[in-house]
């Protein structure tokens, strides 16, 4: 489930960038500084930067959908464990500390 939320909110975020970056890629080219070898050095820098940058976002992405896994499970094992006890007629505590506080 957590791999799935994860792709789910990477895909998000590619369908998101998609029309801004079809803009881009349609726009005319620069002739001039299609030529110079500096220009070829800071494209490649800017794509490592963002490709740094995307791989952070998607590690943090990453935990922060693992951390939300987890409190949909506690919550889940919290109501099941309530409607357990209501069936029998016991009240329950319904305090129980999620596992990542």
């Amino acid at each position: 489930m957590i791999r799935k939320a994860e792709n789910g909110l990477v895909l998000a975020v590619a369908l998101a960038l998609a029309p801004a970056i079809a803009v881009h890629a349609t726009e005319p080219e620069a002739p001039s500084a299609k030529a110079t070898p500096i220009f070829d050095e800071n494209i490649k820098r800017d794509a490592k930067s963002i490709g740094a940058a995307f791989k952070e976002a998607g590690h943090r992405v990453g935990v922060a959908a693992k951390a939300v896994g987890h409190e949909i499970a506690t919550a889940a094992k919290r109501s099941v464990a309530e409607t357990r006890t209501a069936m029998k007629g016991e009240k329950v505590d319904t305090t129980a500390k999620s596992p990542g506080h």
